[in-house]
């Protein structure tokens, strides 16, 4: 696809196109459109200059529920909810207000199977200064009161409920830790069956000898059948990631994964995505036995669990490397993303992508920001909180990044089919403390995602926002070098090097007998088959057009 200068025969001198040559850098902008629409939550509550979006879930276009905590005028973190209804966010509401007696609650986690139907769990600190889990679960658009769970098992006075997943209203599970007696940790979960809690019970006891134990994250496909992800310390306090798993409402034995990789013993999951019962996918990290952090994913098919795969390309050994997110649209179809140390000390985000469950190389997102006002900013150093697949080829990640001059901005990167856009920076007009970041991310479908997290204000306070109306963000059409060189006449391969190459762009040569075909192409790289027919003397010009960009042009010399 492309084309093509042309022109008349003339004399066969031997001639050469300068393999370096002289680059005109990309000039204009990509057609931009409308921004992300921001709203400020509990902005009024938030008297103590504290308060961030800590979870948000999305069963439907312009129905979600939000939720995280603010500071009061005491300096007392309150943990508030506040729904979207019909597209408008309504006023935020306070929960766990009758036990949060120690001042410190948060809403960590949120779940909505249907519109109007949602669980919200977290912690808050009783009279004694304890943490203890809770629930609060919307019912037919009505919020209802707060419940403590774990209470029983918790006496060792710190237990904290960090994920919820429901499969339908009325059917959900939390899991989270607790604490025993002699201040030993433990996993627990916590069953909802036809709207009723039960009892919080123990997991991975029996692997717990240490007393770490964690749930950090549950994903529940079907009413009936779960999957909880964490960890646990083993009795000479080495830290092994763990999954367990309920079919048809029983739960399997907890099991250990990535032992195999995780040799420093410090493993650790941060989220499972499960589609179907059985069919699951999980992300953490392993140390190895130079003590350095590096992502591994694994995969469950029929209710088996695969072996763990390392995901270490262009990530070095020496350096560490974590995953933070995970989601999975379809069966062997999942993204994870998370963050790496460099040997310079930066740290920059990653995705890596799963093909007929088949794993891809970690690449990097978010190498640069587009800022307010349409400008480009490289990127200093980046982290990514939460990702989101609503399909197939198509997912939203959002985190951190820091810029040299904007400071640290919270951001969005959208992926389509053709690949990942260009970041896009949210809330940095409000942004004036140069410190924010997406923390949460939902879907309900593609292109009609949520995202929450914080600001800073003029102040120096922190404040909660709720973002929606990402696009793709264009990576900029730019031409770096040109490689290759040319017969007299006769036909040569060249190769163009640069960003944002799609596969619809056009090709355009000044010069008089000499045409170009497209062979190949990706986002940074170009193969071309170069026909020269006579000799043309002088500089000639390569543009690549695409549409919604400017034109980008590479000058050659022809002796």
């Amino acid at each position: 696809m492309g084309l093509w200068g042309s022109g008349a025969n003339g004399s066969r001198v031997r001639r050469a196109v300068l393999c370096t040559a002289l680059l005109l850098c990309w000039s204009g902008t990509a057609t931009a459109a409308p921004g992300p629409s921001l709203t400020r939550i509990a902005t009024d509550l938030n008297t103590g200059g504290a308060a961030m979006t800590t979870a948000v879930s999305c069963p439907a276009v312009g129905s979600c529920a939000a939720g995280g905590f603010y500071t009061d005028s005491a300096n007392a973190h309150q943990a508030f909810i506040v729904t979207e209804t019909a597209g408008v966010w309504g006023s935020p509401q306070e929960v766990a207000t009758a036990f949060n007696l120690g001042g410190n609650a948060s809403v960590n986690s949120i779940s909505c199977p249907a519109v109007n139907s949602c669980v919200a769990a977290g912690f808050y600190t009783d009279a004694a200064k304890a943490h203890q889990a809770f629930v609060v679960e919307e019912t037919n658009g009505t919020w209802g009161a707060t419940q403590g769970i774990a209470g029983g098992l918790n006496v060792g006075g710190n237990a904290v409920a960090t994920s919820v997943s429901c499969a339908a209203a009325g059917s959900c599970v939390v899991g989270g830790r607790f604490e025993d007696a002699t201040q030993a940790r433990h996993a627990f979960i916590v069953e909802e069956s036809s709207g009723t809690w039960r009892n919080a019970v123990e997991v991975a006891g029996g692997l717990d000898t240490g007393g770490g134990g964690l749930v950090s994250s549950v994903s529940c496909p079907a009413v009936g059948s779960c999957a909880v992800a964490g960890q646990y310390d083993t009795k000479t306090h080495q830290t092994q990631a763990f999954v367990m798993t309920e079919s048809n409402g029983l739960w399997s034995r907890a099991q250990e994964v990535a032992g195999g990789l995780n040799v420093g013993f410090d493993g650790t999951i941060a989220q499972i995505a499960c589609v179907a019962a059985g069919t699951c996918a999980i992300g953490g990290s392993f140390e190895t036995a130079q003590h350095t952090a590096q992502p591994f994913v694994a995969d469950e098919t029929a209710g088996h669990w695969g072996a763990p795969v390392a995901l270490t390309s262009h990530i070095h050994a020496s350096v560490n490397a974590q995953i933070t997110a995970l989601s999975c649209s379809a069966a062997g179809s999942c993204t994870a993303a998370g963050d790496y140390s460099t040997s310079t000390g930066a740290t920059l985000a990653f995705v890596a992508s799963e093909s007929a469950s088949t794993w891809g190389p970690v690449t990097p997102v978010a190498p640069k920001v587009r800022l307010l006002g349409g400008a480009y900013a490289p990127v200093t150093g980046s982290s990514v909180q939460s990702l989101a697949c609503p399909a197939t080829g198509y997912c939203e990640v959002g985190g951190q990044v820091a810029t040299g001059g904007t400071g640290d901005q919270s951001f969005v990167a959208v992926e389509e089919p053709s690949g990942w856009g260009i970041a896009q920076t949210i809330a940095q007009g409000q942004n004036v403390g140069h410190d924010a970041t997406v923390l949460s991310l939902s879907c309900a479908g593609v292109a009609q995602c949520v995202a929450g997290g914080r600001f800073t204000d003029a102040a120096s306070h922190y404040q909660a926002f709720v973002a929606t109306g990402f696009t793709v963000e264009p990576v900029p059409l730019q031409i770096t070098a040109l490689r290759g060189t040319v017969p007299a006449t006769g036909t040569t391969t060249l190769v163009v090097i640069g960003s944002g190459f799609a596969a619809h762009l056009a090709l355009r040569l000044a010069e008089p007998g000499a045409s170009a075909q497209l062979l190949s192409v990706t986002p940074t790289r170009l193969v071309l088959r170069f026909i020269a027919r006579v000799h043309v003397p002088g500089r000639h010009q390569l543009t690549i057009v695409e549409a919604g960009q400017a034109p980008a042009h590479v000058t050659y010399v022809q002796h």
